[in-house]
């Protein structure tokens, strides 16, 4: 009885392109799952499959402009009215009980959410999996921009009715040196590839607001449940905890919110890998979330789910829940490279040179091969005594010849036998003091691990270089080596 193919108006009136798997007729009426995609609703024909199998109808639609919707997909625009369109659609269906669960990661992620704030009365849970929520969320980190993602995503994603799942390392195959083209708004030109989109992006900037945001005061009155998933490879890792922390808390009582983080990258789970680079974190290290989602929402539609949380710590592999309380350790950056209670001027400084920046390396490579690079400074605790870290932010003042400089920090856990795996990371832009929050991470150290505290003027190609010049990095091409001085660094870790 499933419906393929079918042609439902959007907001305007303009035909999308959606499948509508059933359950057997018997079973009539039932709740229906959802998820709106820019990435093709026919990669969805076994989780169709799937949801069906276990008495829930599951709605997919190519979002406007994309396979086979008509009209033109502009980035964040439109989900809101088209997924309000869809939700009135399915509830006038004879198989619809009128209850709809939005669901999907990254793009998707932000459909979800657009359909459960324009029709929160029809959405009493939503299975948010490491969610997209807007450009400039997305694309920059402190104020720079995420030039690799953006370079390759736009490559398969964007500027096209269809995804190029393979245009990327078609591109990228013979000429791997591309990302240092200048100027890097003329990026696309070099690859040979026509995206006008690639450049509006970078001239919107990093604190464009969408017209079509879901703001925090939106998410703070949403009334419905939320099963929160991220990974801490993901770039979007920060954006779950954001939801997880947010939503429906400004309602008298609160709906259910669960939080499930594990060690995993964009894909979460569902690549079935337990390692990430040179990091093994064990078959614990995989959940069943298919399995995990099925019993959120029953148990919401029931009434019967609570909040709770599930993270995955790192070196010592195991599931833990978030800590309800934590206190604060601060340590001081020393000229002998350590981190010490005691406060310590530096003056240490370093040279950051755009033709040869501080490189990127693939989440969980063992970072060891930076270690001898001079464009870096290192600071490294005493051992630890095996108490969890769950967060860390860095206070940084520091100061170089012209202002358009970066300050990129990361923490990173050096292992008993040598090595060392990234924790967390963050950039901060320009001159002067600056409080650097870093990425999610949940570490306990092990038997004779420590943590170092790296700061360095580049994480290229994953950030847009500075060029040393003052300049545009964006628009303009000479380059210069530019001398980066740290007055004070100071790593806050939060301790549970």
């Amino acid at each position: 009885m499933s419906e393929f193919n079918l042609r439902i108006p959007g907001w305007d009136g303009t035909a999308l392109a959606a499948d509508a798997h059933l359950p057997d007729p018997a079973h009539w009426p039932v709740p229906t799952v959802v998820t709106r995609t820019p990435y093709g609703r026919t990669g969805h024909l076994a989780e169709g499959r799937g949801w069906t199998a276990r008495g829930f109808a599951y709605v997919v639609q190519d979002v406007r402009g994309r396979y086979d919707s008509d009209g033109v997909w502009e980035c964040y625009r439109n989900e809101r009215g088209d997924g309000a369109a869809l939700a009135d659609w399915i509830a006038a269906q004879p198989w619809s009980d009128g209850h709809l669960i939005g669901y999907g990661g990254s793009y998707s992620g932000y459909t979800a959410w657009a359909l459960a704030a324009e029709r929160p009365e029809r959405v009493p849970a939503l299975v948010s999996l490491g969610p997209s929520m807007a450009m400039h969320r997305t694309k920059f980190e402190g104020g720079v921009l995420r030039l690799a993602e953006h370079a390759a995503w736009w490559l398969a994603r964007a500027d096209g009715r269809t995804s190029r799942d393979d245009l990327v390392g078609a591109v990228f195959h013979n000429r791997p040196e591309l990302l240092a083209h200048l100027p890097v708004v003329e990026l696309p030109e070099a690859m040979g590839v026509r995206l006008p989109g690639f450049r509006e992006v970078i001239e919107a900037g990093p604190y464009a607001r969408p017209d079509q945001e879901i703001t925090e005061r939106e998410l703070a009155a949403l009334p419905v449940a939320g099963l929160h998933v991220g990974g801490w490879y993901d770039l979007l890792a920060e954006e779950t905890f954001r939801l997880w922390r947010q939503v429906g808390t400004a309602l008298p009582q609160r709906p259910p919110q669960q939080l499930v983080v594990g060690p995993w990258g964009h894909d979460l789970a569902f690549a079935g890998r337990t390692a990430v680079g040179d990091r093994e974190h064990g078959p614990e290290s995989l959940l069943d979330l298919g399995g995990l989602a099925v019993t959120w929402i029953r148990d919401v539609l029931a009434g019967r789910a609570t909040s709770g949380t599930r993270v995955f710590h790192l070196a010592a592999d195991v599931w833990e829940a978030w800590p309800e309380q934590t206190t604060t350790d601060t340590l001081h950056a020393h000229r002998d490279g350590t981190l010490q209670p005691v406060t310590a001027m530096l003056g240490a400084f370093f040279t950051h040179d755009p033709e040869d920046p501080y490189p990127t390396l693939p989440p969980g490579a063992d970072r060891r091969t930076l270690d001898a690079r001079p464009d870096a400074l290192r600071f490294v605790t005493d051992r630890q005594d095996g108490r969890t870290v769950i967060g860390a932010s860095v206070e940084l003042d520091g100061s170089a010849p012209v202002a358009d400089v970066d300050w990129v920090v990361r923490l990173v856990e050096v292992t008993a036998d040598g090595r060392a795996f990234d924790l967390g990371r963050g950039c901060a832009r320009g001159t002067g003091p600056h409080r650097i929050p870093l990425s999610p991470f949940a570490v306990t150290p092990g038997p004779g691990s420590r943590l170092r505290l790296e700061i360095s003027g580049a994480d290229f190609p994953r950030l847009a270089r500075s060029l040393g010049t003052g300049a545009d990095r964006y628009t303009t091409t000479r380059t210069a080596p530019v001398r980066q001085t740290v007055h004070t660094a100071a790593l806050h870790l939060e301790l549970s």
